[in-house]
């Protein structure tokens, strides 16, 4: 997501959000992202966190709150999902399936009646199949190569108790960092909602979207670590 015009308000002793931002794509990190906006603000804000289709990227989109027939309205211009470096989780209601890379793609199977830990576990497990094949076939990616979409936390937390989702994030965060990857987990809930507030110290970041009254969407960002918010900006 490009960085121009963003910076910390005010206080010192932190670095440049540039700089923060070009570390975050180097050691790989984990980004929530907030806020009630249009569908077309979400999609335009997954599309900038995947990356240009000019990058050399790998791309999991995780689909927890529509089906993989939408999946191209998420991707980048010049991508779409059936890309071979692009993979598709579709976990719906009804049936569970898995879009392989390319030729490798997975046939839909039902979903089999299981219990909501059951269900997340095997979400958690499409996952790690999907990064798991993408650094096997770029024998080892690059910092940032990967790029993770999860475009609705909303579902499980609605599926499972909060301490269950806790542990799934905390596993794919630990997954994507270990190949030095970028995820981001919509949320489309307001700030003021208490699951913000309790989940934000998981990530490395929160990305929060505003728009209102048909104006341009913006976005700004909260870095726990270093105790810092950007301004507000245009998306």
């Amino acid at each position: 997501m490009p960085s121009s015009g963003i910076s910390f308000r005010g206080g010192s002793g932190s670095p440049e959000f540039h700089d923060v931002l070009a570390d975050f794509k180097q050691r790989g990190c984990n980004i929530l992202v907030t806020g009630r906006v249009s569908e077309t603000t979400t999609n335009r804000t997954t599309m900038q966190l995947l990356g240009a289709s000019t990058e050399e990227r790998k791309r999991v989109l995780v689909l927890t709150d529509t089906t993989a027939r939408y999946a191209n309205s998420k991707l980048p211009g010049g991508t779409n999902a059936g890309d071979p470096d692009v993979w598709v989780i579709d976990w719906g209601d009804d049936e569970r399936s898995v879009s392989g890379s390319g030729s490798m793609a997975v046939p839909e199977t039902p979903r089999l009646t299981t219990s909501p830990e059951d269900s997340i576990r095997e979400l958690r497990s499409d996952i790690v199949t999907a990064v798991s094949f993408f650094d096997e076939w770029a024998d080892g990616l690059t910092p940032s190569e990967l790029r993770l979409s999860f475009d609705s936390l909303i579902k499980p937390l609605e599926r499972c108790d909060q301490e269950a989702v806790e542990r799934f994030l905390r596993t794919v965060m630990a997954l994507v960092r270990g190949v030095s990857g970028m995820a981001h987990y919509h949320l489309p809930v307001p700030t003021s909602n208490p699951v913000v507030q309790e989940l934000t110290p998981l990530f490395d970041a929160r990305v929060e979207l505003r728009q209102s009254n048909g104006l341009v969407p913006e976005q700004r960002w909260h870095i726990p670590e270093y105790d810092q918010t950007t301004n507000w900006v245009q998306l």
